[in-house]
């Protein structure tokens, strides 16, 4: 009866940690450059300055008042919103290289994959009758 490879607890513990680390340091950097970038406004405007109907300026002064969010933050996500005519700039070249870089990636984890594939394959049902060895 076919017995497949078993990862022993150090390696699913090393594995576990790798993914925790990698994940915590995704999130600590994605946290600390907003926070950056953020801490680079100093002059917030009013929320009666801020390009915003009425509707929307009393909703986000319930979000000041309530403590859910700050006048920087308001800020911020208005400004984000507006429509400005570099505010959807494309790379062409950034755009190709992350291309290629991806197409490059699939490559090889398809011929792994495959590669893997096979060796399964033949450790499960033995070697195809009439394989080139």
């Amino acid at each position: 009866m076919y017995q497949p490879p078993v990862q022993s607890k150090r390696g699913q513990l090393i594995d576990a940690v790798t993914v925790l680390v990698l994940i915590f340091a995704t999130l600590f950097g994605t946290t600390y450059l907003v926070q950056e970038a953020a801490s680079g406004d100093t002059a917030a405007r009013p929320l009666a300055e801020l390009p915003i109907n009425d509707a929307e300026r009393a909703q986000y002064q319930k979000m000041i008042d309530s403590g859910t969010a700050d006048l920087a933050a308001i800020n911020a996500s208005v400004e984000s919103h507006q429509n400005n005519a570099d505010k959807y700039a494309i790379d062409v070249w950034a755009l190709l290289g992350t291309a290629a870089l991806l197409a490059a990636y699939l490559g090889f984890v398809y011929r792994a994959s495959f590669r893997e594939y096979r060796e399964v394959v033949e450790e499960r049902f033995g070697p195809r009758e009439g394989a080139r060895e």
